[in-house]
């Protein structure tokens, strides 16, 4: 009985820890989710399995990983656990666009939920705007309506790739995943995503790592007894955009975990959105 009041309170303080963004779907989205990109096998389900401990619940990952068997065990390891429900996670997912249509796309999400072990994914991206993205989105409508998936939206998609998708598609993209990080905040792109009542995705966050001893972020952080890494991602919280960090390790898991115990003063947030590369 003690035991399961203290797995109850865990999970009471990782909800309340971890803020939400209520996507166009009607849906809620955590902020803070793992990245998988380039990890594999035994190391990105421990990964996994180590995040949904920290108090992680939202995974990112990709038909195009070739990870997300791994991902999936790892996930459905913590909830044999008892560490938390499906119904608790966020997953995340894209389709592969290149040589798609209508039918490969259906097929490659109906791949998606077998690798993962799940009945319905949260939300699945068409991973760039290439061949003929505006058939292969179809594809993914043709899944959102057979209920195989709660939301669907884009990755690296600009306004020109936005406005010549809108032009066919009949369920608005709920997110659009581009890269963000301080010295790249694609700022165009985020406004117009964000008139369009698409949620923005920053992935690479720590722009693959060359954020972590950017002299600004480390003065920054040594006023808030913070990583430069943890105020390059509570930078994108404060912006209110949804965040993917990647990490094998888990003391930097756990730490980019740790960013809702402070936050950037409006004069902090404009020095970061001002750097430059």
């Amino acid at each position: 009985m003690k035991v399961v009041v203290i797995l109850a309170l865990t999970l009471a303080v990782v909800s309340a820890k971890t803020p939400m963004i209520k996507l166009n779907t009607g849906y809620e989205m955590p902020e803070i989710g793992l990245g998988t990109w380039q990890a594999k096998g035994d190391p990105v389900k421990q990964a996994v399995k180590d995040a949904l401990e920290v108090g992680y619940r939202h995974i990112d990952t990709a038909y195009i990983y070739e990870n997300e068997k791994e991902v999936g065990e790892g996930i459905h390891a913590q909830i044999g656990a008892g560490v938390l429900k499906r119904e608790d996670l966020f997953i995340t997912t894209k389709v592969w666009p290149n040589g798609s249509n209508q039918k490969k796309a259906l097929e490659m999400i109906h791949h998606s939920l077998k690798q993962l072990n799940v009945t319905y994914l949260d939300l699945v991206l068409i991973h760039f705007p290439r061949d003929d993205y505006a058939d292969t989105y179809k594809g993914m409508e043709d899944a959102f309506h057979q209920k195989l998936v709660r939301s669907i939206g884009i990755s690296n998609f600009n306004r020109g790739h936005i406005d010549h998708l809108l032009k066919t598609a009949k369920v608005k993209p709920a997110v659009n995943q581009i890269r963000i990080h301080p010295t790249h905040n694609d700022a165009d792109t985020v406004k117009y995503c964000q008139e369009l009542g698409i949620a923005v995705t920053g992935y690479s966050p720590l722009g693959t790592g060359k954020m972590i001893k950017n002299p600004t972020l480390v003065a920054i952080g040594k006023k808030h007894n913070k990583s430069a890494a943890q105020v390059a991602l509570r930078w994108q919280i404060e912006n209110h955009w949804i965040t993917i960090p990647k990490s094998v390790n888990k003391k930097y898991i756990k730490e980019d975990f740790e960013i809702f115990d402070f936050t950037l003063t409006k004069e902090e947030i404009k020095t970061i959105h001002d750097m430059k590369a």
